[in-house]
């Protein structure tokens, strides 16, 4: 039975390091448990297949979102709170590894840099991490199958051929999720940022941001889309943009609050009210919004 403070100070050296080790034996055993549970999951999938249904893969991010939310809502005590989603982080990929094992996908940007810190702390210390050379080859294994998610770079303003443009309406690989969600790396890696892809359905996480591509004419220029993309979808943010070589286009990628996945429609029809009337649009996925620093501290 675990002490209170007062009883806790009258122990000695010995006495302390016994209740620590009473307290880990207690969460193993829920670990344990807790791995049945997730197994049995597993088992009930299985039996859905086997009768002909169809079930979700194992990755729900907006889930995960909201476990670690209410993780560090009602934390209390010292112990720090990234410190306590990166535990449940390698519960849950443990956990979905017993599911499906599966493999992540990295690329590089245009400067060298990859996600390869963020990726292993999103996805915990057992499952593969693949590189590749370039987004396209990334996302090409994405599409095909050899692997169940990518982390991708922050998108770069100019880059050439960035990775988002890729994400076409013929495509069901998507965003799904931004990193770091709870927690930066410590040293290498502290600064990076990325975005997830997989091929999934996108989910409602309770506080979430949406992605969508839009085609603009070049004749606009970049200060004129930010200002009216701004006037017309309060709280948004252009993340990247990408001349059309072959054709008088440009498309840039925005981020707006709230999950609007089925909204396409309504963001052009409000473009076109503010004059950019815009040839295509697109939405590229959705994501948690990740924990403040403020709420981590």
């Amino acid at each position: 039975m675990a002490l209170d403070n007062e009883n806790l100070a009258n122990l000695d050296l010995d006495g302390l390091r016994g209740e620590i080790d009473d307290i880990d034996q207690a969460l193993q055993s829920l670990i344990i448990r807790r791995t049945k549970v997730v197994q049995a999951v597993g088992a009930y999938k299985d039996r859905v297949i086997a009768a002909g249904g169809k079930v979700k893969v194992p990755y729900r991010p907006a889930r995960e979102a909201r476990i670690m939310r209410t993780l560090v809502d009602r934390h209390d005590g010292a112990f720090p709170k990234t410190a306590l989603i990166q535990i449940w982080r390698e519960m849950i990929a443990a956990g979905t590894r017993l599911e499906a094992p599966y493999t992540i996908a990295l690329c590089r940007n245009a400067e060298g840099q990859d996600c390869w810190e963020l990726a292993r702390l999103n996805f915990g210390c057992l499952n593969e991490i693949v590189e590749f050379e370039t987004p396209r080859e990334a996302y090409g294994a994405l599409e095909e199958g050899r692997a169940a998610v990518g982390v991708f770079p922050k998108p770069e303003f100019g880059e050439p051929m960035p990775w988002w443009t890729l994400l076409t309406e013929h495509s069901a690989v998507r965003v799904v999720s931004k990193l770091p969600f709870g927690g930066r790396p410590v040293g290498r890696g502290e600064q990076t940022e990325g975005f997830v892809l997989a091929a999934i359905d996108l989910e409602d996480s309770g506080d979430d941001r949406t992605l969508f591509v839009v085609s603009l004419s070049k004749e606009i220029s970049m200060d004129t889309a930010r200002k009216k993309i701004a006037d017309g979808l309060n709280g948004s943010a252009i993340l990247g943009f990408s001349d059309e070589i072959a054709a008088d286009r440009r498309f840039v990628l925005v981020d707006v609050p709230g999950f609007f996945c089925n909204r396409a429609d309504a963001f052009q029809a409000t473009l076109a009210e503010q004059g950019l009337n815009p040839e295509s649009l697109r939405v590229v996925g959705a994501y948690a919004v990740p924990i403040s620093e403020d709420a981590l501290s």
